[in-house]
């Protein structure tokens, strides 16, 4: 559909485009789209002003797993990244500390992939194929399939 508008657009351009007297159309400027970066949850952007972090948080990476874990991966303006996600479904309200967990230590690990870690030690890795817990008192690491990516 963008790809029919963007030829429907240089086409117009074409047609309307002056004679420059040599009996040619001057080719018009090429130009690109860029979707505008999402924000990450309200949810999330509220517990970082009230914990005094950057509050410029953008969404570049989004996933849902097969249980309907949801999580973000959010950036701010200065680069540093940021953790959010919420059990329960994709549905459900994000409530900070009930299905909510924001963590604002997290670190990229290749192509979207990224680690987080946890005041209490506990990490999560995730990326495109899956969401990993891995527990800092040694029980075995809880894994989900990512079912969507954004």
């Amino acid at each position: 559909m963008t790809g029919g508008f963007v030829l429907g657009e240089r086409h117009r351009n074409q047609v309307a485009a002056p004679d420059d007297g040599t009996g040619s159309t001057p080719e018009p400027a090429e130009t690109s789209w860029v979707e505008p970066a999402k924000d990450c949850p309200a949810e999330a952007i509220d517990f970082a002003a009230r914990e005094k972090l950057p509050t410029d948080l953008k969404q570049i990476f989004k996933v849902v797993t097969v249980n309907g874990t949801t999580v973000w991966i959010c950036r701010d303006g200065a680069g540093s990244l940021y953790y959010q996600s919420k059990t329960g479904g994709v549905d459900a309200p994000l409530v900070q500390g009930k299905n909510g967990l924001f963590l604002d230590r997290v670190v990229r690990d290749g192509d979207n992939a990224y680690e987080a870690t946890a005041s209490n030690g506990n990490t999560f890795l995730i990326n495109t194929r899956r969401l990993e817990v891995r527990f800092a008192d040694g029980r075995t690491p809880q894994i989900n399939t990512v079912e969507t990516v954004e």
